[in-house]
């Protein structure tokens, strides 16, 4: 049984076990071949593993990995198919990026996932009820057998069975745990099964995709919709089997980002104001939870440096006298100096550089140290590197970059996330929000959420029907003159309504070469088309022509 299990092929192409997200198991290592008949699997949610594996009893235990979200039931599930000597469960750590375990049993996170699937089980299309869009499970799998592991694994809770204990006593009743269970026979022969595919990708030119939004589910969907169209064919590391459908610099502009209505929840794993008020107190927070490698709250309002003396050397020390606000005790007001090293507030320091200059060009928090990050940047280095205050139109901008983003679960809370960054700035400074552009270095759809991606975008299909366009709308009219009629268009700008541009022709192709340049998006585009060759149908015929109704009431088709 055991030869059988480490010959089987996973979904990287390679032989062995675990068959599922192999690379991303922090028990065993990826490159080690471990099959015993160990009866444990142990799930720590979002605890880092480097503060747990090393902790653990691994005589009884199979496999460990960390359990971000409610998606990874199917390659846990996939896992303990193709090694049937896993007869438990243990759960503990934190549960999720934004709170600690407080007993709630409603909120859709990936422990809760886990307690409904051992609990109810996968209904007949194949998902878990209550968690709406988070969870499918792949066509290939029967269903008989997502079942056969649901009644043949038992689950440990230890979050729940030990709720005030701390991370430590979880650990040490772990270990014994481990130790006193019933040693279990496997409930079934090992098996892997295939993978459905995604549709194939549309062609498009490749790099940047610009997407603007009204608010932050809105501009999700349309941002979603892009990235499934055109995203291509991906995997996030050499060896592994998350493929993806990526898009290098996803840009999304929200032109609302404080509008906090969610009317419109249209994420995987519905968002409440409660969760989005929990993430955010964590991103303004420079405290930096037990059993996390790091926060972006603690990363950009505590930033380490590790030589306090140099900090110090520039507010004190004369051939750094060159200041743009000149020397003074404001140099250094937002480092927090401890013995040898200190800790800067890059939110606070932006602040104050914003009210002594409002149309600083400088004011950048960064989350990576590069000497650090260079020696581990396969293990927990922040996604988010880098975010941009600017004044603009006598508004604070902020633009946002993301190495690496999970765009279907981590976007949404790093959108509310930036925005409550975006609305302390402004307010200390005194002034109102403006828009707020969040770039994706590579912005991925991960293959485990391709089902559920496309029910979203079918379901939210009616929200990109739109035809405005903040560039400015065209007005179309026939005019006469002694020499004839001709088509006249004019560009008026959205808010004022004052004419930018006129552009006279006698036909749709005529103008369209003069109207290309303005580049309008496609919806846009096709309205404008679809009028102009009314237009000029009408001015052949010596009709009148009368914009929005011409089309319905034509004879000319």
């Amino acid at each position: 049984m055991l030869e059988r299990i480490r010959s089987l092929l996973g979904s990287n192409g390679e032989s062995g076990w675990p068959v599922a997200a192999r690379d991303r198991i922090a028990f065993p290592s990826s490159s080690e071949l471990r099959v015993t008949e160990a009866n444990v699997g142990l799930a720590f949610l979002w605890t880092v593993r480097d503060s747990i594996v090393p902790e653990l009893e691994k005589g009884n235990l199979a496999i460990a990995s960390n359990f971000y979200t409610p998606a990874g039931l199917e390659p846990m599930v996939r896992n303990i198919l193709g090694n049937p000597y896993i007869r438990y469960v243990i759960l503990l750590g934190e549960e999720s990026s934004s709170r600690k375990m407080d007993g709630n049993n409603n909120e859709l996170t990936s422990a809760n996932a886990i307690r409904a699937f051992f609990e109810k089980g996968v209904n007949e299309h194949r998902k878990i009820d209550g968690f709406k869009n988070a969870i499918y499970f792949d066509n290939n799998i029967p269903l008989e057998m997502i079942e056969l592991v649901r009644v043949s694994v038992e689950l440990i809770d230890l979050n729940r069975e030990m709720l005030d204990a701390s991370f430590e006593e979880k650990i040490t009743a772990a270990n014994r745990i481990m130790k006193s269970l019933e040693r279990k026979d496997p409930f079934a022969e090992p098996a892997v099964f295939g993978y459905e595919k995604a549709d194939e990708s549309f062609p498009y030119e490749g790099g940047p995709i610009v997407v603007h939004g009204d608010n932050i589910p809105d501009a999700w969907i349309k941002m979603l919709r892009h990235l499934w169209r055109y995203g291509r064919t991906n995997y996030m590391n050499v060896g592994t089997d998350r493929l993806v459908k990526e898009v290098n610099n996803m840009t999304v502009v929200i032109h609302e980002p404080q509008d906090m209505d969610l009317s419109l929840n249209p994420f995987l794993v519905p968002l409440t104001p409660e969760k989005i008020e929990a993430y955010q107190a964590e991103i303004l927070s420079p405290l930096l939870p037990e059993g996390k490698a790091y926060t972006y709250g603690n990363k950009l309002r505590a930033y380490f440096y590790p030589d306090a003396s140099g900090i110090k050397d520039l507010v004190t020390t004369t051939k750094y006298m060159d200041f743009e606000f000149g020397q003074g005790p404001w140099i250094d007001q937002n480092v927090d100096y401890r013995e040898d090293v200190c800790s800067i507030d890059q939110i606070k320091d932006a602040i104050d550089v914003l009210k002594r200059d409002k149309y600083s060009k400088a004011c950048i928090a960064l989350t990576w140290h590069p000497a650090d990050e260079l020696m581990r940047k396969h293990n927990s280095s922040p996604c988010l590197v880098l975010i941009q205050a600017m004044v603009q139109d006598e508004k604070l901008n902020l633009t946002v970059f993301f190495r690496s983003h999970d765009m279907t679960q981590g976007w949404p809370e790093n959108a509310y996330g930036c925005a409550v960054i975006q609305a302390e700035i402004a307010e200390a400074i005194g002034l109102p929000t403006g828009i707020l552009t969040i770039i994706s270095g590579s912005a991925q759809i991960y293959n485990n959420y391709f089902k559920q991606v496309e029910e979203v975008l079918r379901r939210h299909s009616s929200s990109l029907k739109s035809c405005t366009d903040a560039r400015g709308n065209y007005q179309i009219e026939i005019v006469y003159a002694k020499n004839g009629g001709k088509i006249k268009v004019s560009l008026l700008h959205p808010e004022s309504g004052k004419v930018l541009e006129r552009y006279f022709g006698k036909t749709a192709n005529e103008l369209r070469d003069k109207i290309a340049v303005a580049d309008l998006p496609t919806n846009h585009a096709i309205y404008l088309g679809t009028e102009l060759a009314v237009a000029e149908l009408k001015l052949r015929a010596d009709e009148p022509y009368e914009q929005d109704t011409s089309l319905q009431s034509s004879t000319l088709f």
